[in-house]
């Protein structure tokens, strides 16, 4: 089984070089940083890059995503032309890859429903025509997209995630793979694995429990091995497929956060590199 890399997603670290401190010291080899969190311009986050780099860590991925089915065209102009400007922002900063996915956020009140506020097929619609243009940056500037399936979107699983890829041929449009979302709408994650193959260029790794629903009330993202993930399953199957590149860990189990480790996230990142190593050499 292939020595993969850790890498963890600080959402809650209060400074970037924190971020990094912690990381280093718990023996990540990775951060993937966020665009609303940790930069707004190409220079911010070419800085950050310079600085994880000169720590001795790699920047596994940049998570850029927002929601591109909106009905709303002037929202969703704007959203593509944030999209387009993080793509160059990478390729200026010496990056290799840029997160997305679709929307709309199931956590956001302000997102318009499917199926509710506009049609399914009309999303399908909208998601497309931005991501013509969203492909077309991506591979003007030498960038992969990695696109993550998410609970609640209009691509939340592997199949739709497989009706959105069949749209486009760019070996520019890759696939995160977070299993989480795919387990709570009951997929294999073994085959989905086996199917995607070489598209996967980057892994979340999270946990699930439940059903689709609302978070914290019909599921939950709890500690990695504490959720119904076949992880044996999974790795072995990202093993036969020849998968090299970072396991970035997402830790959302945010009620463990607040109530057992008082906030403290640097013991959340702990626990989670852990658990981490457990669950990449089950037998």
């Amino acid at each position: 089984m292939p020595e993969w890399r850790a890498s963890f997603i600080p959402y809650f670290a209060n400074t970037p070089q924190e971020a990094i401190d912690v990381l280093s010291r718990y023996g990540y080899k990775g951060v993937e940083w966020i665009g609303y969190l940790h930069f707004r311009t190409r220079d911010e986050l070419k800085n950050i890059v310079d600085l994880t780099r000169k720590n001795g860590l790699e920047v596994a991925n940049i998570m850029c995503s927002s929601d591109l089915v909106t009905p709303d065209d002037a929202k969703r102009a704007e959203r593509i032309k944030y999209t387009v400007e993080k793509i160059e922002n990478a390729s200026y900063a010496n990056l290799d890859k840029v997160n997305l996915f679709s929307g709309p956020a199931e956590w956001d009140p302000a997102a318009q429903k499917i199926g509710k506020d506009f049609h399914e097929g009309a999303a399908w619609k909208n998601l497309i025509d931005s991501f013509s243009t969203i492909v077309t940056a991506a591979e003007k500037y030498e960038i992969t997209i990695t696109f993550e399936a998410a609970f609640g979107m209009l691509v939340h699983d592997f199949y739709t995630l497989q009706e959105f890829l069949s749209y486009f041929g760019s070996k520019n449009l890759a696939v995160n793979l977070d299993p989480s979302h795919m387990v709570l709408y009951g997929n294999d994650v073994a085959y989905a694995v086996k199917r995607l193959g070489k598209r996967i260029q980057h892994v979340h790794v999270k946990d699930a429990v439940g059903k689709p629903g609302i978070q914290n009330e019909n599921f939950m993202f709890p500690m990695l091995g504490e959720g119904v993930t076949d992880w044996k399953g999974f790795f072995d199957a990202l093993s036969e497929v020849g998968y090299d590149g970072f396991l970035s860990v997402e830790f959302e189990a945010e009620n463990y956060l607040r109530n057992v480790w008082g906030g403290d996230w640097t013991k959340a990142a702990e626990a989670s590199k852990e658990q981490l190593d457990k669950i990449t050499h089950l037998e």
